[in-house]
């Protein structure tokens, strides 16, 4: 170690010097920042915001498309300050704030039209589909109540899509994914109107809780094993044939999150492995070969159902979560 002794004289001296190079150099890092260095938002303490806050600058419209008509149609019904926009085949009414509105328009409705359009269907929407978004559920509840003939022990807590009226109305839940099953539902319907209704939520449950890659929804571990579990402990696990050949009264009846669940799971299993795009051509154009699926479900996987039960059964104890 060497220690060298300064006089005050030039101890001051060079503090002063230290100091301006200090201040010199913060004002030219300042004038660096601002002129040419622009850090990632991911490193910055500033905060980022590249939503629109118009509205009308996501708006998409396809030509032929006839908007105005089902504006008019609800404009009786649409509650006092909800924004109105239009967005492929689809007018959103909603009574979030912009942001938002914004943000699942760009995020959960355009991914599931993409996904569905890129991907499966072969036929689009040919009339365009109100989408109702609510935020609050007293508000929800109140709007359905006033307009469909729902009764009130009978609404979903999260949504619908009401195929006689095809309308879509959803209450908001950032965890649900509600908007993305709904909207999987109206292009199954223009594209695949006979599929069986456990497929049909089969689909629509497997797109809620998803990752847009590549141009799809790539589904998610979701909540909708819980009653998968709850069965098996209990003994009551029932086997793919009995779920495939299930009717609504049965589906949507008492063990009705246990289908959706199970037909998710499987549709989230032959997506793993790369099979559930061509499933579901295959269902869709031979259908009238076998409405349950089952025969077409054999042939895409070379596998029997009885295989096919046994495996799916491990993958759903796969998940450890």
């Amino acid at each position: 170690m060497i220690i060298v002794i300064f006089s005050n004289q030039e101890f001051m001296a060079k503090s002063l010097i230290i100091i301006l190079f200090i201040i010199l150099s913060i004002l030219l890092g300042c004038g660096s920042y601002e002129s040419d260095i622009k850090p990632d938002a991911a490193d910055s303490i500033i905060t980022r915001n590249d939503i629109k806050e118009s509205l009308s600058e996501i708006e998409e419209i396809f030509p032929g498309s006839d908007y105005s008509s089902v504006i008019r149609e609800h404009s009786d019904q649409i509650p006092d300050g909800m924004s109105v926009t239009k967005f492929r085949h689809f007018v959103i009414f909603s009574d979030m704030n912009d942001e938002l509105t914004y943000k699942l328009i760009d995020n959960d409705i355009r991914n599931a039209s993409d996904a569905m359009t890129n991907n499966y269907v072969n036929k689009l929407p040919d009339v365009v589909t109100p989408v109702y978004l609510f935020e609050q559920y007293d508000k929800y509840k109140e709007f359905v109540m006033d307009n469909y003939d729902i009764d009130e022990d009978d609404i979903s807590p999260y949504g619908f899509y009401k195929i006689s009226k095809n309308v879509i109305v959803v209450r908001y839940v950032t965890w649900k994914g509600s908007i993305t099953h709904e909207i999987t539902h109206r292009f199954i319907k223009a594209d695949f109107p006979e599929a069986p209704s456990w497929f049909d939520e089969g689909f629509a449950s497997l797109n809620e809780k998803a990752t847009f890659r590549n141009g799809n929804l790539i589904a998610d571990f979701s909540w909708r094993i819980i009653p998968l579990r709850r069965a098996i402990n209990e003994n009551t696990y029932t086997g793919l044939k009995h779920l495939m050949q299930t009717n609504d009264n049965e589906l949507y009846g008492k063990r009705t999150s246990y289908y959706y669940g199970q037909s998710r799971y499987l549709l989230m299993y032959l997506q793993e492995n790369g099979l559930f795009e061509k499933y579901y051509r295959n269902f869709r154009d031979n259908f009238n070969k076998d409405n349950t699926g089952i025969k077409q479900l054999e042939a895409v996987t070379g596998k029997s159902l009885k295989t096919l039960d046994a495996e799916l059964l491990d993958y759903i104890k796969s998940f450890k979560e």
